[in-house]
């Protein structure tokens, strides 16, 4: 079994027992609440074809001129543009985003051309890679298929401000990446191309201007920065990833539902099920049926029962909408549950696809 096989086959588990972390589970007795996080898996923004268990990534990149794109605004001066070379970005983002994938196991193998194969030198124009290129690049890395980096482009400011509210300074680093990738297969048409955007920024405050700007990273130092974290961070839209979920399960006075709280704290979903669901059929309070189809819709998620979980949260909103308590954020809550799942439901069809279920 190859390494993207254990992959799957690990994946596919998951998708049928998701994960309780039990461990962050605590009463919120103000609002008669349990609260837990949930490991749920989520699809990635694209998806490789189910066969590709070797890939190569490819740097197709032409450098983004040093006197584009980075600006300084001063304290009561114009903004001033500067000069900054940038010609080791696109190597950090796709060194940073090889040993993502490297770690993840999903190929059999991950390799990176981290020279440009770029001939160009118009920054503005994305020249993706020809079919005859892909072949040859596939052949003689054994690759069975390409991810290309197409271009990188970056904006970043620095600006400074006083704040009189506070009588202080505050500077601020902002940097913004564009990311432009594509898919290629070898002795293939088919090209998958997909654009990201991503920032992150830097703050410093101080009561002396002097010191502001020390609290901020070197320039070149906070444009690598970002590019290692565009590379870390493009590892979710690239491949399926966990992701935490609350959930809140209603604990009111009800001692039946009490009863089903207790087989909570023991994973005992089945007859958490049982218990609640008697709450549900004896109960002429539509608000105690609303909190019960609610935490067994829960229960029903948990165990790997979408389809369930969606029949019982739509149950407990229908109870809801019948009963005298009045409450926006609860039906926010409750409502807003409901789409998630429905939602999941969506998002497991497509992993079962990503994942060649």
């Amino acid at each position: 079994m190859t390494l993207k096989n254990n992959y799957l086959h690990m994946k596919t588990q998951k998708l049928k027992f998701i994960i309780l972390a039990f461990g962050t589970v605590f009463l919120t007795s103000c609002t008669e609440l349990l609260y837990t996080s949930l490991d749920v898996l989520r699809p990635a923004k694209v998806a490789f074809a189910t066969n590709a268990n070797n890939l190569l990534i490819v740097n197709n990149t032409v450098v983004q001129p040093s006197n584009l794109g980075h600006r300084t605004e001063l304290l009561n001066q114009k903004t001033k543009n500067v000069s900054i070379e940038t010609d080791s970005v696109a190597l950090f983002c796709l060194g940073s985003l090889t040993e993502e994938l490297e770690s993840k196991g999903f190929f059999s193998s991950v390799q990176l051309a981290p020279n440009s194969v770029n001939t160009s030198t118009n920054f503005s124009i994305i020249n993706p890679l020809n079919k005859e290129t892909v072949t040859k690049l596939c052949n003689t890395n054994q690759a069975d298929v390409v991810l290309s980096l197409d271009k990188i482009k970056l904006n970043d400011d620095i600006s400074e401000y006083y704040l009189n509210e506070t009588s202080s300074f505050l500077a601020v680093f902002e940097v913004r990446y564009e990311t432009f990738w594509s898919i290629h297969y070898p002795n293939s048409d088919e090209v998958t191309p997909i654009q990201f955007k991503d920032t992150i920024f830097w703050e410093s405050e101080s009561y002396v201007r002097k010191k502001v700007m020390n609290g901020l990273p070197q320039r070149i130092d906070g444009i690598i920065d970002g590019a290692l974290n565009v590379g870390k961070k493009s590892i979710s839209r690239f491949l399926p990833y966990w992701d935490k979920a609350d959930r809140y399960f209603y604990n009111p006075g009800n001692k039946l539902i009490k009863q089903g709280i207790d087989s909570v704290y023991v994973k005992n979903w089945k007859s958490a099920i049982a218990i609640w669901d008697k709450a549900l059929n004896k109960s002429k309070n539509a608000w105690i049926q609303a909190q019960a189809a609610n935490n067994i819709a829960i229960a029903y998620e948990i165990s790997g029962d979408i389809d369930k979980a969606v029949e019982y949260a739509a149950l407990s909103l229908n109870y809801f909408g019948k009963s005298y308590f009045s409450d926006y954020k609860t039906l926010v809550q409750l409502s807003g549950y409901l789409e998630e799942l429905y939602n999941r439901k969506k998002d497991i069809e497509v992993l079962k696809k990503q994942l060649g279920e």
